[in-house]
Parts: C-alpha cells; sequence; structure tokens
C-alpha cells in the first residue's frame, strides 16, 4: 500500500512539473509570437511612413521639373545665349527649388550636355556628358523620367542621386535636360531620426536591378550594388508592392523581419529591418531565466524522487523540496514582464505577480486578491467611452471556456486612470470543468505613442504643428459637407509673409523657424472652431474659411487677421514684426476641387503682393487672364525680340523759342503680325521676368543707328532719348551697352539722353550713382522722367549731373483751366532754371498749352500739337519737310 502511494505521489509530482513545463512553454511561445508580431507591425508602420514621405517628395520634385521643361523657352537652351539669360535664369530656377529641402538645386542642360544654369551657380561650368541620364534621354527623350546611379556632384560635390527629365522643342526633338539632384544627405537625415534599435536597418534601393541607394546604417563600398539573390528584391521584381519578411542579412548575417514596400509608381521601394537579437532580447532572457528555473525544478525532483525511493522517513525533506519547487515557480512568475493575472468564474482575484500589481496600480498582491476585475478590464471602448456589462471579450474565457484575445484595449487603473493594454485570456480547466481563467496583459502605450506620432508626422508640419497639404486636402472634402448643407461659401486664403526672406537672410534660419511657429501659434488664436491652418512650406500657408455667408462677412475676417499679424512677435532675443500678403478664391465659385481654388488663391496672392502687400485680393476672372496673358507674352518674347517683331517709333521734341526740331523719343512697339501690342502689355512683364534688360539693350542699339541717319536730313543736331528701366540697373550691364551702341553707331555720346524715372533713382544705391556718374562723363544726357509724379526727392538733382527735367502730361493736360497745376508747372520751371536745368513739357495737345509754357519759360516740348509718334521712316520725311521749312531751307 506504501509503495502504492509512493507511485502515485510519484505521478502526481511528474505531472505537476509537465503541467507547469507546459505552461511555461505556451507562455514563452505565445510572448515569441507578439514579439515577432509586434516587430512585424513596427517594420511595416517605419516603411509606411517613410514610402508616403518619399513618394510626396520624388512626386512633387518629379512635378516641378515637367512644368520647368515644358515652360522653359527653347531660345535659351544654348551656349551662346547664356551670359544674356544666366543671371534672370539662376533667380528663377533658385525661386523654384526654395521650395524644395530635398534637393541640391534645379539644372537646365542642353542637348549637347552642358550645364547651362543652376539655381546655386551663376554660371556652372560643367558637363554631363558621360552620365547616365543625358545618355538615356538623348537616345530615347521619349523616356518621362530617369533616374540615375548615385554619384558625386560635379558643382558641389556630395553624394547625390540625379532625377531628369527631357525637355524638346517645338518640333518634339530632344532639346535638353531639366534636372534636379536629389541630396543623399536628406534622405540619411530623415532615416536617422527613425529608431529600429541597436542592429535596426533601412534600405532604400532600386525596384528595377536591385542597386542601393542609401543604408543606415552605412556599408563601406555597398552604393550602387545589387543584390540580385536578396530575397526582399526577388519579391519586389515579382511584382509584389509591400510584404514581410524574416531572415538573414547576406551583409552583415544578422537576423531580422523585416517590411518592404515600393515607393508609389517609382523605381524604389524601401525596406525596414529589426534584428530578432533587438526585439527578442526580453524574451530571450525570460527564456533563460525559465531553463534555469525548470532545470532547478527538475533536479530538485529527481532528488526527491530518489528520497522517496530510499525512505518513507524522508517525506517531510520530499515536501520541503517541493515547497522550494513552487517558490522557485513563483519567482518565475514574478519575473516575467507581461502582467498574469488568474480569474475565478465570477471574475474575482485569484492570484497575480507584481508585473500585474504595477500596471494595475496596486502596490502588492493581497490589494488585489479576492477583487472583481471584471469591472476593471475592458470596461471602455476605444473612444474612452463606457461600455455595456458583459461586452469584454473575457467573458468568453470565463462563460464559454474559450480563449480570448484583444490587440487594443483598455483597463482601468486603481486611480481611475485608462491603461491602454494588449491581452489574452485562457481557460482554467480542472477536473474537466472550468474554474477561470489566466489573464495575460502587457502595457502597450510606449507602442500606441509611436504610431501616433508617425501617424502626425505623415499629416502634419514638423516644425509648426499645423496639418501639411495632405491632411488640409483631407480637411477640404470634410468641410465641403458643411458647406453645402448650410447652403454657404468656403474660402480658401493663401498667405504668403513679407519680408521672410530678410529675416531669415539677417538673422539666421533659428530665428526665421521661431518666427514661423509665433505665427502658427497665432493663427490657431485668431481662428474658428471649424476653421483650418496649415502650412505648405516655407513662409506659405494655407487657411480654409468654411460656412462663409458672403463676401461682406468674409471681408472684417480677413482685416482682424492681417491686422492680428501685424502685431510684434517676442522671440528669443528679438521683437520683430512682420505682415502677409492673402489671396482668397471661394467654393464653389472659383472652382469644386481643392487644387484650383488653391491655383487661383496663389494668383490672387501675387495681385495682393503687387498691390504693396500687407493686404489681400480675391481671385477674379481677369486675374486669370492676366496671369495667361503674362505666361504667353513672356514664352513668345526671346522669339519676338531674335525675328525683329520689336519696332522703334519716335516722337519729336519742339524748341518752344524757335519751334526747331532738338530732339526725338523713342518708344519700343511689338508688331506681332498684324497686331501692333502697346508697351503697356509688355513692359510689366518683361521687367518681372529681367527679360527689359535684352529688349533695353537692342533699343539703345536700334535708337543710336537711326539717330545717325536723322543727322544728315536736319541741318541742327537731334538728340535721341532712350527709356531705362530700374531693372536695367541692378540687373545688366547698363555702362556697357550704352558705350557698345555709342562705339557701334559712332553717334556723339552728347546725341544721346537717358530717361530716369524718379522711382528708379529713389531706390539708388552707391553702385547705381557710380554707373550715372560714368554716364555722365561719357558726355551722355540724362533726364528725370515724368517729374513730379513720384515721391519726388530733390536730392539726386545735387548728386547727379541731371541735364532736363520732363514734366508730367498730368500737370500739362489741364494747364488752361486748373491753377493748381499751373502753379506747380511754374514751380517746376523756376527750380529748374535756378538749377540751370532744361524743362520739357509732355502731352502738349493744343496751341493755347504750348504759348502759356512758353510764357512761364519752359524751353521745351513734345505732344500731339507738335507731331504724333512715327516709323523710322515717317520720322525721317517729317524732319526733311522741317528742314525745307525753315529759312533758308531746300
Amino acid at each position: 500500500m506504501k509503495q502504492r502511494a509512493q507511485r502515485m505521489f510519484i505521478v502526481f509530482f511528474l505531472l505537476l512539473f509537465l503541467g507547469t513545463a507546459a505552461l511555461i512553454a505556451f507562455l514563452l511561445g505565445v510572448a515569441y509570437q507578439e514579439k515577432q508580431r509586434q516587430a512585424e507591425v513596427n517594420a511595416r508602420n517605419v516603411v509606411e511612413a517613410l514610402e508616403a514621405r518619399l513618394e510626396a517628395t520624388l512626386r512633387r520634385s518629379q512635378a516641378t521639373l515637367e512644368e520647368l521643361a515644358r515652360t522653359t523657352n527653347p531660345a535659351v537652351m544654348s551656349l551662346a545665349v547664356r551670359n544674356e539669360h544666366a543671371t534672370a535664369m539662376q533667380r528663377e530656377l533658385a525661386l523654384r527649388a526654395s521650395h524644395f529641402p530635398e534637393i541640391v538645386g534645379l539644372r537646365l542642360i542642353d542637348a549637347q550636355g552642358n550645364v547651362l544654369y543652376a539655381s546655386d551657380y551663376a554660371l556652372p561650368n560643367a558637363s554631363v556628358r558621360d552620365r547616365s541620364y543625358y545618355l538615356a534621354l538623348r537616345q530615347n527623350p521619349q523616356i518621362p523620367l530617369f533616374f540615375s546611379e548615385v554619384a558625386i556632384g560635379r558643382l558641389n560635390r556630395t553624394r547625390q542621386l540625379y532625377m531628369a527629365v527631357p525637355m524638346r522643342n517645338p518640333q518634339g526633338e530632344f532639346a535638353g535636360i531639366a534636372m534636379a539632384p536629389l541630396d543623399i544627405a536628406y534622405f540619411q537625415k530623415l532615416f536617422a531620426a527613425i529608431n529600429l534599435g541597436p542592429h535596426g536597418v533601412i534600405t532604400f534601393r532600386r525596384s528595377d536591378d536591385g542597386r542601393l541607394v542609401l543604408r543606415m546604417p552605412a556599408v563601406k563600398d555597398s552604393v550602387n550594388q545589387s543584390l540580385r539573390t536578396n530575397q526582399m528584391f526577388q519579391h519586389v521584381a515579382s511584382g509584389e508592392q509591400s510584404g514581410l519578411l524574416r531572415y538573414s542579412s547576406s551583409i552583415d548575417e544578422v537576423d531580422r523581419v523585416y517590411a518592404f514596400k515600393r515607393v508609389g509608381e517609382f523605381p524604389f521601394y524601401l525596406g525596414a529591418g529589426i534584428a530578432s537579437m533587438d526585439f527578442l532580447a526580453q524574451w530571450h532572457a525570460t527564456l533563460l531565466g525559465t531553463v534555469v528555473v525548470s532545470l532547478l525544478v527538475l533536479l530538485v525532483l529527481g532528488v526527491l524522487l530518489y528520497r522517496l525511493q530510499q525512505s518513507e522517513v524522508r517525506e517531510q525533506d520530499t515536501s520541503a523540496n517541493l515547497q522550494a519547487s513552487e517558490d522557485r515557480f513563483q519567482l518565475l512568475l514574478n519575473a516575467v514582464g507581461d502582467g498574469i493575472c488568474g480569474l475565478d468564474q465570477d471574475g474575482r482575484c485569484m492570484f497575480a505577480n507584481p508585473a500585474a500589481c504595477r500596471l494595475l496600480g496596486h502596490a502588492t498582491e493581497a490589494a488585489l486578491l479576492g477583487q472583481q476585475l471584471l469591472p476593471r478590464v475592458h470596461t471602455h471602448g476605444p473612444d474612452r467611452q463606457p461600455l455595456p456589462d458583459g461586452a469584454s471579450t473575457i467573458h468568453q474565457a470565463l462563460r464559454q471556456g474559450r480563449s480570448a484575445h484583444a490587440d487594443d484595449a483598455l483597463f482601468t487603473r486603481a486611480d481611475q486612470s485608462l491603461l491602454p493594454v494588449r491581452y489574452d485570456a485562457y481557460p482554467l480547466v480542472k477536473d474537466g470543468r472550468d474554474i477561470g481563467a489566466v489573464l495575460l496583459f502587457q502595457d502597450i502605450g510606449a507602442h500606441k505613442r509611436q504610431q501616433e506620432q508617425i501617424a502626425f508626422l505623415a499629416h502634419h508640419d514638423a516644425l509648426t504643428g499645423l496639418p501639411n497639404r495632405i491632411l488640409a486636402e483631407d480637411r477640404f472634402r470634410q468641410l465641403l459637407s458643411l458647406t453645402e448643407r448650410h447652403g454657404t461659401m468656403l474660402a480658401m486664403l493663401f498667405m504668403d509673409l513679407d519680408g521672410f526672406k530678410t529675416i531669415n537672410d539677417s538673422l539666421g534660419h533659428d530665428v526665421g523657424d521661431e518666427m514661423l511657429q509665433a505665427v502658427a501659434q497665432r493663427l490657431r488664436t485668431l481662428l474658428r472652431e471649424h476653421d483650418t491652418a496649415c502650412r505648405l512650406g516655407g513662409d506659405e500657408f494655407l487657411l480654409l474659411l468654411p460656412d462663409i455667408d458672403s463676401i461682406d462677412s468674409l471681408l472684417p475676417m480677413i482685416s482682424r487677421l492681417l491686422h492680428a499679424l501685424e502685431e510684434p512677435y517676442l522671440l528669443t532675443g528679438h521683437q520683430l514684426s512682420s505682415s502677409a500678403s492673402i489671396g482668397v478664391s471661394l467654393y464653389p465659385v472659383d472652382g469644386q476641387d481643392f487644387t484650383t481654388l488653391m491655383k487661383k488663391a496663389d494668383t490672387a496672392m501675387y495681385h495682393a503682393k503687387d498691390a504693396g502687400r500687407n493686404t489681400c485680393r480675391l481671385f477674379d476672372a481677369d486675374m486669370q487672364v492676366e496671369a495667361e496673358e503674362a505666361l504667353r507674352l513672356r514664352g513668345r518674347f526671346m522669339r519676338a525680340l531674335e525675328t525683329g517683331q520689336f519696332v522703334l517709333h519716335y516722337q519729336p521734341q519742339v524748341s518752344l523759342v524757335d519751334g526747331r526740331i532738338i530732339g526725338v523719343e523713342a518708344l519700343v512697339r511689338w508688331q506681332d503680325g498684324e497686331q501692333l501690342i502697346p508697351p503697356g502689355r509688355f513692359i510689366p512683364m518683361a521687367e518681372s521676368s529681367g527679360l527689359i534688360v535684352p529688349l533695353g539693350e537692342w533699343v539703345l542699339q536700334e535708337a543710336c543707328r537711326q539717330a545717325v541717319q536723322w543727322q544728315q536730313c536736319y541741318p541742327d543736331p537731334v538728340v535721341v532719348a532712350v527709356n531705362l528701366s530700374a531693372v536695367q540697373f541692378k540687373r545688366g550691364n547698363l555702362e556697357q551697352a550704352v558705350a557698345a551702341a555709342l562705339r557701334d553707331s559712332g553717334l556723339p555720346a552728347h546725341l544721346l539722353e537717358l530717361e530716369l524715372t524718379e522711382t528708379s533713382l529713389l531706390q539708388q544705391t552707391e553702385s547705381v550713382v557710380t554707373t550715372l556718374h560714368r554716364l555722365g562723363q561719357l558726355g551722355v544726357r540724362l533726364a528725370i522722367d515724368d517729374f513730379g509724379t513720384g515721391y519726388s526727392s530733390l536730392a539726386y538733382l545735387k548728386r547727379l549731373a541731371v541735364n532736363t527735367l520732363k514734366i508730367d502730361q498730368s500737370f500739362v493736360r489741364n494747364l488752361p483751366d486748373d491753377p493748381d497745376d499751373a502753379n506747380i508747372v511754374c514751380a517746376i520751371i523756376d527750380m529748374a532754371h535756378k538749377l540751370q536745368l532744361h524743362t520739357l513739357a509732355e502731352g502738349v495737345e493744343t496751341a493755347q498749352i504750348a504759348d502759356m509754357l512758353q510764357a512761364m519759360g519752359c524751353e521745351q516740348a513734345q505732344g500731339y500739337h507738335f507731331a504724333r509718334p512715327q516709323t523710322a521712316a515717317q520720322l525721317q520725311d517729317f524732319l526733311r519737310q522741317q528742314a525745307a521749312s525753315q529759312p533758308g531751307g531746300k
């Protein structure tokens, strides 16, 4: 009987050991699967966030290159004319490139592989004839987009990935390349911000041949190498867009869980790998402890069995060993980092490990024992609202005897705070019946915060925290339903800070970033609950204002916004002021979709800039027509200049003393076929784009050339007056252009008069003053055009050797009827006489006005009373007629 009892005792302990081992193995297996699944989720989240960022970056860069290739005038794409257009093209490319921190700059390359223009170099000296993208696009210009291998840039000597699109001439032939070098350092910085553990890795490879573009951490001499046997590349090559793998890397032989995803429609894919040694580190420690404890338990049981066989007297020692075994099992439970609780069928706690007590906010296990845990477990949904009794899945394990699992649940802690957890519940069965359940749970708060941070960065601006364009488009679609339901309008405001570049250039980008953050914070306080403010990039913001009843209700809101943005900003060590220019478009009046409305608001914003800044403009159809007209004119301008479509008309200038012709004013016209385009339509466009510089040089050459001919048909010297733009002082070699025109034509310098506006003189710099003094030393005459219409300053009359003041026609036209105009004209003439300057009145249309001007002492005049503007041939006949009518003429 005693032997039978011993055998039963031995069987009991063996079953207990096997059960414990099975439970531990099961728990370890579950933990192992959870760790691997968590690593897969983390890797997939990282890849998806990076892919969204890279796809948006490459898409924006592609759109910019395609627009640049489409809008660039083929006439400027040659080395022969590069010096003429270098400054203007660099400014335009720099403006485009400033919105893209991911690119080194923008490049325009001619059909022979010469780098003509660059956003960061005035006259780049480089050739790309041997570059892969040039060879590929030249051989097949129908390729819409080409990415090169990673290479060292020949201009700034940094590692770059070249993105290029072909340019075609009007006949569809290959005319060059628009290229943007993508800065590898930008992507390194982006990847470095992701933490995948000590042995984690992020790779950025081509999907067509598997060549490596970037790997973090980097491996020496691995860039541009192709791993065609790589499992991830084989899956991508087979057409898979994304997936999960686990294998050992051939580069460092580290076993990892990898997630991969193709980057949109581009020939790249991303891979993120989390090393098994990293995400299983805690599990390995637990496994080691479990093995050690299990071996100890096995050893104890062996000793116990041995002693049971030796003598029944040592039963107490065997019982003590059994208790020691149970204590060690408790140590195992205590060592597990996840919470473990035992529940009876009523949901009362039977046991809990220290991790469970800590996670649930209790100091000891005794505080939990006997307590009802069901009201605390999963009593709140993902929206943090209470769930009905019995709605939690834990009831499946208690009432139905089934296992239960939840990836995202909430537990109520002792202090009533909510703990985000992932849990599993397994039924406890004894003697064939359910006696309760074992609850295993772990804190996923850090994981959820990481997911929320990744989601936030994908839809918000990292600097200001405002929504980015992606989220703004989503908010726009949501606000449409509100607008349509209320029958109101939605206003889109495109806002650009005035003078922000000056802050960046003078105080640095750190102060500029702080300024942008302050503007974003002020916008948050100014907008209504349903309004949305987003940052597009740089100093550009987009505002969405729904539920607008009328323009009259919108304008006061914009006025308050402008006034509030003018208030000083207290930054670290600085107090700065700024203002904003705002363009407005309205849904559904100006468009039905986000892109159309933003384009029109952008157009209106530029009109606000032109209107003096710190104001707003509402979009109207005339703005669109004007923008399209300016774009068309700009596209045809250089071809018109090269094909001789510009002509000069001349208006004679007459001496009021004796009626002699003393000079003519050169007036440029654009003869486009049968249509004569007046200067008011193309001069503003030419000045804003810098094309006024080559046009001004042509006017100087042509006016001087024809002036030489007039000296042969008129007895007195005839001065030719040429108008100058302020842009010519800033961008052109004015002094060299004047000297070349005089030299090539043979015209004496004193017969050339340069007319300057008051505005250009008020904006003068020392370089402008020096240029005018040198022109005066050449013998060229200087005249102030439209005198009295600007913010007149007499300082330039003292500093500059001015010869003539031209009285604006706004004072002359109503001279007989307006005493104020008469007093102003008299004052200008008297001042000019005291300064020993000549005066010339513009817009003289009647003999009465001419007589009054002569009586006031004005020496010269021009206007329809004497002659209208004429072509060169008509003027030559006019001069011959005037010469014949003079005393002694033939």
